[in-house]
């Protein structure tokens, strides 16, 4: 039988498959090509582009107006057209705003180390006027308006300042900083004989505070702003500038950089003052009590200032999104919001998302200078005259509260660590190792950028680069609008001479939220890394340099080398494929045992360590033990004197692990064990158990302030039901239909919070009939610092009730949970004990 003859008899013994027609047969191949097409969308390739080949202009330097930036040790400062430089080299600052006057004295330092922790190497301080003269001649500079002590302390733990003088400052401040003797006067910030006299013995009185401590005499004081949110774009207004410019330097305050917000409206061309931009992740002095429109700076785009700062009192200003090529200065941020202060009116929530990815955005569009307002809450003092906040009662149009100046910051009024902090941390320990290259980096921005804030499908990204080396910037994230997820995504970059570089080889996904910063042609000692999926964090310093990186969640971590120059790679926790003129180091699991080690054929040799993302975000870096230490914990850390402090809001349970690895420490107390290539140290504090005995009263005489009287908040006759601001008065003061409780808690050692939920419109505390806190409810619990004074105090909390004629803003959810037009609700009070020990 023939071959031919088998086959057909098979395909008859077969027929019984007869029943699949050919129809059926076609709708099956059809279901699996859906099927198949389904996945493949699901999961299809996407390859983002730029150009980032034609990104440098030339640098002009020398031009700008400085003042003494030379000290007699030879150490300085200077700027040109795109970047700050400190003792000749390339220096990316990293500033938060602080104000002394609104902090404890006793607390500056611990406030200081907070902040150098964070990776902050300059602190920006409003000096109110009205703080310091708020009756016509007499200065105050005593206690918590002790500037000289408190830039002292900057000097002695290496952090630069600079001085925000006014006269005008505004900072939520009542009249803006001015004191009512000036106020009442008139014709402000004007070329005005009789007005800038008045400056002028301010101005002399600051100098004199500040004499010693200027950058040229060795001390900390690097930069002066002037003003704040004036309007110079025009004659009238750049005189005014330049003429109280002038006057500082005729004071003394002779610094190396003047400053000018650009806000709204500056003269580009002029070359005295340095402008500073900013960005606000909400708008609380918007007289809307709806959701706003989305925020454009969300997006990567050449927009410097947010036009939505300062609308409520200089209504609708000038954009700036001048190119580098004719911009004349480094690209610098002072107010991008740390957080945001909450107002009457509009209370939003703040996550620590919104903030960072604010950061992420402007320095991928080219900020170096990454400044925050507010990064370190504060507290509203009571004056000798009024009380000093800003309010409608003072013709200014937003009511905040009487004391609280918190401002969702990642350091709170009383100094808490907010989850911002630890986001802010990782980035600015990427500043901190890697801005000497960064600032030097041009941005360029993706072939097909985001069509604006409303954009929910355009992967947002930016580079910073020069030549073929650089940094790409992602932040998939836009508040108030969830991003869709990108899956397959590869990146390819247009670089000189047509040559492009595309990255990863396999794709990576992102995910809604994601912020991340990946590092291609990256130099690492004198080999280089091609690409990575992981972000830099940090470099510690020592025989061996260790590059510490990160894998952001959700992102594949990959490395790629070139091979030229290197003599070995080893890995204790990955796969190396070697492929063409790459080592591929994959399949890697970050953690603290994850490290590659390279040597060299020029005989160096350098280590990297990819950390988790919850690893890096609890990562702190520091001098201690004798040498530069990368720690990891989930305490909250301050290197000081030669020694690891931690503290524990809550949990008397401490763990830290310590890289390079800590030999012949004692440690006395500590368990101590391996930790990968960390050395992990442990110890557990005995428990402090603390009760609040809490009672409901009715019978408020007995609670009524003693003694001398505070001065009264002023009351607006004008205001409405709407919005009356706050009804609490800083001496006690019924409030028709409120509640009262008081709070009584034992005596214990060290400091503590008490933690206040309650439901209602504010939330006010009183001590022997005086006011020491307060809150509008916006959904997060309301809180204030107990210690040795306030201990076995009669705490007495007055709630008021959020009535129906109110009209206010709140985030979704969190109305809901008042009970309007019923009496308030106190739902819980606790303490929260700090934990301290020291290593």
């Amino acid at each position: 039988m023939s071959s031919n003859m088998k086959s057909s008899s098979f395909l008859r013994e077969l027929s019984p498959v007869k029943i699949i027609s050919k129809k059926l047969l076609v709708k099956l191949l059809g279901l699996w090509a859906g099927i198949l097409l389904a996945a493949v969308s699901a999961y299809s390739q996407t390859l983002y582009t730029a150009d980032i080949s034609k990104t440098q202009t030339p640098v002009i330097s020398g031009h700008l107006k400085l003042g003494t930036h030379v000290d007699a040790n030879g150490r300085s400062v200077d700027a040109n057209s795109l970047y700050f430089v400190k003792d000749g080299k390339p220096w990316y600052p990293v500033m938060g705003e602080f104000h002394f006057s609104r902090y404890p004295r006793d607390k500056w330092e611990e406030a200081i180390l907070r902040m150098k922790a964070n990776g902050i190497d300059v602190i920006a301080t409003y000096i109110f006027w009205i703080y310091h003269e708020e009756e016509e001649g007499i200065f105050n500079w005593s206690n918590n308006h002790d500037v000289r002590y408190f830039i002292a302390l900057c000097k002695k733990h290496n952090i630069n300042v600079i001085t925000r003088i006014g006269p005008w400052c505004h900072g939520e401040v009542r009249n803006g900083g001015f004191p009512e003797w000036i106020v009442k006067r008139g014709n402000m910030r004007k070329n005005n004989a009789e007005y800038l006299a008045s400056v002028q013995k301010l101005y002399n009185a600051i100098a004199e505070q500040l004499k010693g401590l200027y950058f040229k005499d060795g001390g900390p004081i690097v930069g002066t702003q002037i003003e704040n949110e004036f309007r110079f774009n025009n004659p009238a207004g750049l005189e005014h500038m330049f003429t109280l410019k002038q006057m500082a330097i005729k004071a003394g305050i002779d610094v190396p950089f003047y400053t000018a917000t650009g806000w709204p409206g500056s003269n580009l061309k002029q070359d005295e003052l340095i402008p500073v931009w900013g960005a606000y992740p909400e708008a609380p002095w918007d007289k809307r009590t709806t959701q706003l429109p989305l925020s454009e700076n969300y997006t990567f785009s050449t927009l410097r200032n947010d036009p939505a700062i300062g609308s409520d009192l200089l209504g609708k200003h000038e954009e700036d999104a001048t190119a580098y090529a004719g911009y004349r200065y480094p690209y610098a941020t002072a107010e991008m919001g740390g957080g945001i202060q909450i107002t009457y009116h509009r209370r939003p929530i703040i996550e620590p998302v919104d903030v960072a990815a604010l950061a992420y955005t402007k320095i991928g569009a080219g900020a170096n200078l990454m400044g925050y307002y507010m990064f370190h809450g504060g507290h509203n003092e009571i004056g000798k005259l009024t009380t000093l906040q800003e309010s409608k009662a003072t013709n200014y149009p937003n009511d905040y509260p009487i004391l609280n100046y918190d401002f969702q910051a990642p350091l709170g009024e009383f100094g808490q660590i907010r989850p911002s902090y630890y986001d802010f941390k990782t980035l600015h320990m990427f500043l901190n190792s890697f801005g000497e290259q960064l600032v030097q980096y041009y941005p360029s921005f993706a072939d097909k950028k985001a069509e604006g804030a409303a954009d929910s499908t355009t992967l947002r990204f930016a580079v910073r680069s020069k030549g073929e080396s650089g940094f790409l910037f992602i932040s998939n994230y836009q508040r108030q609008l969830r991003l869709k997820d990108h899956n397959g995504i590869q990146f390819k970059l247009k670089l000189s001479n047509d040559h492009h570089i595309t990255f990863p080889e396999k794709p990576i996904d992102v995910k809604t939220g994601t912020l991340a910063i990946l590092p291609f042609n990256m130099a690492i000692e004198s080999c280089k890394l091609k690409y990575a999926t992981v972000q830099p964090l940090c470099i510690i310093k020592g025989k061996t340099p260790t590059y510490v990186f990160f894998a952001p969640d959700g992102i594949r971590p990959e490395y790629v080398f070139s091979k030229a120059g290197i003599a070995s790679l080893v890995t204790n926790q990955a796969k190396i494929n070697s492929i063409s003129d790459t080592y591929q180091v994959n399949e890697l699991k970050p953690g603290t045992g994850s490290i590659i080690t390279i040597k060299m054929k020029d005989g160096k040799q350098a280590n990297i360590i990819t950390l988790t993302n919850r690893q890096a975000l609890n990562s702190w870096k520091g001098y201690a033990f004798g040498n530069e230490h990368l720690c990891i914990s989930e305490q909250n850390v301050i290197f000081a004197n030669g020694k690891v402090k931690m503290q524990s809001p809550g949990n008397n349970q401490f763990s830290i692990s310590v890289f390079p690895v800590v030999s012949n420490y004692p440690a006395l107390g500590f368990k101590k064990q391996n930790d990968g290539i960390f050395t992990r140290f442990s110890k557990t504090l005995p428990a402090k158990k603390v009760a609040v005995k809490v009672a409901e009263v009715s019978d408020l005489v007995m609670y009524e302030s003693k003694g001398i009287k505070l001065p009264e908040d002023d009351r607006n006759s004008k205001n409405t039901a709407a919005s009356p601001g706050p009804q609490y008065q800083t001496n006690f003061t019924p409030v028709e239909r409120a509640k009262y409780w008081v709070l009584k808690v034992p005596p214990m050692a060290g400091n503590a919070l008490l933690d206040i939920d309650f439901r209602g419109d504010t939330g006010a505390a009183y001590i022997n009939g005086k006011l020491v806190a307060d809150d509008f409810y916006f959904g997060k619990t309301m809180q204030m610092l107990i210690n040795k004074s306030s201990n076995e105090s009669n705490i007495l909390l007055q709630v008021v009730p959020l009535t129906n004629e109110r009209q206010i803003y709140f985030e979704k959810g969190i109305k809901e949970l008042l009970q309007n037009d019923t009496a308030p609700v106190l739902k819980n009070v606790k303490v929260i004990p700090e934990y301290v020990v020291e290593l």
